[in-house]
């Protein structure tokens, strides 16, 4: 069973993407800000999803993604989603970062449907171990 990590600092935000990912029997787990994201992602075996909220406290999103990086925690056995609505303030680093990864961008506003279909893909392409790494 593939782990989803939902990172984000809304327990509103946090609860919704839970139910959703709960119809297709995804183990969710959640984190409220940047530090616990990186702690649940150290402490996981994978393959583990990461759905990650640009703007946290603590740590941003862009900061748990280098320290991530950093410590090898990338594919095959962990994948990132960026969910935000932030998307067109991104710094030139963390966008470069998001390519050469070939990390998804999810923005929000975004419904059910759109959720399921791109932690499905980013969950395919991990368990098949095509994901790019930097």
């Amino acid at each position: 069973m593939i782990q989803v990590l939902v990172a984000d600092d809304s327990p509103t935000v946090r609860l919704m993407l839970r139910n959703w990912l709960a119809t297709e029997d995804y183990e969710v787990l959640e984190a409220g800000d940047g530090q616990k994201a990186l702690e649940a992602i150290r402490a996981s075996k994978g393959p583990l999803v990461v759905l990650l909220d640009y703007e946290m406290p603590k740590m941003t999103g862009y900061e748990v993604l280098q320290a991530a990086r950093d410590a090898g925690l990338l594919p095959p056995r962990y994948a990132y989603v960026i969910i935000s609505g932030l998307t067109n303030i991104f710094p030139d680093g963390f966008s470069d970062l998001l390519r050469r990864l070939g990390i998804q961008i999810l923005p929000k506003p975004f419904d059910q449907g759109s959720l399921l279909a791109v932690t499905a893909f980013v969950a395919a392409r991990l368990v098949a171990g095509t994901q790019p790494t930097a």
